[in-house]
């Protein structure tokens, strides 16, 4: 009895420790203004006039709010993730144009509802107890769903919205009211993702799945779903002259005409080597072991593994190959690596020590690269406060223009960074006197086009070997670098071979430079030549 109830005890302990690092892990300074990517820079600086004029005009009646809220709505629908843009246009009704944390704020409650909404959709699903709080232990703690639910990005959204009507539909077998729901709810998904227009292929493939282990296909119920989904998506998209059907199809075929660089079938490992590097060897030694369940053709326990696998596979054909994609399936990933933690728990007694010993350090190393994760810190603001604070009226250049500009007062202080020289020559001779390289440079403007592969274009190449920095920023830290390389990729080796020396190259810091400087070098070199 005392040995059970010590058991007990050691159980609910290391739960409750669990829980505890997950929780502060997601929203340890939550509320600062700390982004990484440009899209975060670009969502939030959307609409940033209009905002401004609200913030300082607010509306005095329900009629006045009701005006202010059509007009977010309609320019969010001239955008490709129209529901992100309206959501973060919200804020200044609550906190003021300036609280960029807010996107944060929605991607960290989000991720955390998602913990829970997995807990109670493993629980239906299996029918354990066990699996579902393994499951969303997991969650809790797998570093790529803490990496985007710290972000001002849709991701942490999207796979709540997914999630939610995946659970709705598997768990109501009529066609009443959630069937509805979640249809709406996947068209939402598509509302802050474009990318998941393909959304209703995983209803239909749950239920082909479904026809392998207990029932037949509901045909009927398939058609009627996609009926609505993408009657939700074009009927929304053709308001105000179709405007968000034009701005997000269009830009759909601008992607798809993009080569990625061009074809190398050592691609189609990016989305499972990303397994293993993002989330931890031991963790992905797990998930990848879905494959043995195969042999004891027990196929219902396999559908969170298929997902992911489906999701892997329809992107793997993708020209970008983003680590970003799969964050949608992620639920389901921590859910696959629950079922064989407890399925060779259970069916292999004698080795059982060794499965747990195995999760434990699964586990330490999740909570390692989630705790360096949430640690972390990038250097945007500084680099601009280091500017302003010798020059409240600068104007700078820059290779990361959207989310430095979140730091300035006026958007005509900072100009996106050129491709050649005599551009950059133009905007000195405008007033521009600062230039900042950060690592959105290796993604834009290296000399050969293609993504994380140096040198950088000649003249910015020129700067970052010969021309000493007013300062350095240290920025990126080495698992930051890989997540900003991973989310971005388009050739794997071209990847790998990045990261292989990105310590030594410095390719994570922010550096920030003189114009005046920069071109008295190149003049300098120059004459030196002739």
């Amino acid at each position: 009895m005392n040995g059970m109830s010590g058991h007990k005890f050691l159980s609910y302990t290391l739960i409750s420790t669990v829980i505890f690092t997950g929780l502060f892990f997601r929203f340890y300074h939550i509320s600062d203004n700390q982004f990484l990517f440009y899209d975060e820079g670009m969502y939030l600086g959307y609409n940033r006039a209009f905002l401004n004029l609200v913030a300082n005009n607010p509306a005095h009646d329900i009629n006045e709010f009701g005006i202010i809220l059509g007009i977010m709505f309609k320019t969010a629908l001239t955008t490709a993730k129209a529901l992100w843009f309206f959501i973060l246009n919200l804020r200044v009704f609550c906190l003021g144009p300036q609280a960029y944390f807010f996107a944060r704020w929605v991607s960290a409650i989000s991720g955390l509802a998602t913990v829970i909404l997995l807990f109670f959709w493993v629980r239906r699903y299996f029918n354990s107890q066990r699996i579902a709080i393994l499951s969303a232990l997991l969650l809790l703690i797998l570093p790529s769903h803490v990496f985007y639910s710290r972000l001002g990005m849709q991701e942490a959204l999207s796979t709540l919205l997914f999630l939610s009507a995946i659970y709705l539909y598997m768990f109501n077998e009529r066609v009443r009211w959630p069937f509805f729901v979640s249809a709406f709810l996947l068209a939402c998904v598509y509302f802050t993702n474009y990318r998941m227009i393909i959304a209703p292929v995983f209803i239909a493939f749950i239920e082909f799945f479904s026809f392998f282990t207990s029932r037949k296909i509901r045909w009927v119920k398939i058609a009627v779903y996609l009926a609505l989904f993408y009657g939700i998506v074009f009927s929304t998209g053709s308001l105000y002259g179709g405007v968000n059907n034009h701005v997000t199809f269009a830009w759909m075929f601008h992607q798809a005409q993009d080569n990625g660089g061009g074809f190398n079938p050592v691609n189609f490992f990016s989305f499972p080597y990303y397994v293993f590097a993002l989330e931890g060897f031991f963790f992905a030694c797990f998930f990848w072991g879905n494959i043995y369940l195969f042999r004891f053709k027990e196929r219902s326990k396999l559908l969170p593994f298929c997902l992911v696998i489906l999701q892997m596979l329809i992107f793997s054909f993708a020209p970008e190959k983003g680590a970003r994609y799969l964050c949608v399936v992620l639920p389901f990933m921590a859910a696959a690596a629950a079922v064989i933690i407890d399925d060779c728990a259970q069916r292999y007694e004698a080795s059982r020590v060794w499965v747990l010993t195995m999760a434990s350090l699964a586990v330490v190393g999740m909570i390692y690269l989630s705790g360096s994760i949430a640690m972390a810190r990038t250097d945007y603001e500084n680099a601009v406060r280091f500017i302003t604070g010798h020059d409240p009226q600068a104007v700078i250049v820059s290779t990361q223009p959207l989310v430095e500009g979140l730091f300035l007062d006026e958007d005509k202080q900072i100009i996106a960074c050129p491709k050649d020289l005599y551009s950059l020559a133009m905007m000195y001779k405008q007033g521009a006197r600062y230039l900042i390289l950060d690592p959105q440079a290796y993604i834009t403007w290296t000399s050969n086009g293609r993504r994380f592969s140096p040198p950088l274009e000649d003249f910015l190449e020129i700067v970052l070997k010969s021309v000493p920095p007013l300062e350095t920023f240290p920025h990126l830290n080495k698992i930051l670098l890989k997540r900003f390389v991973l989310d971005h990729n388009e050739q794997l080796l071209d990847s790998i071979k990045f990261l292989s020396v990105a310590q030594s190259e410095e390719y994570g810091k922010i550096r920030v430079y003189d114009l005046t400087s920069v071109f008295a070098i190149i003049k300098e070199g120059q004459g030196a030549l002739k």
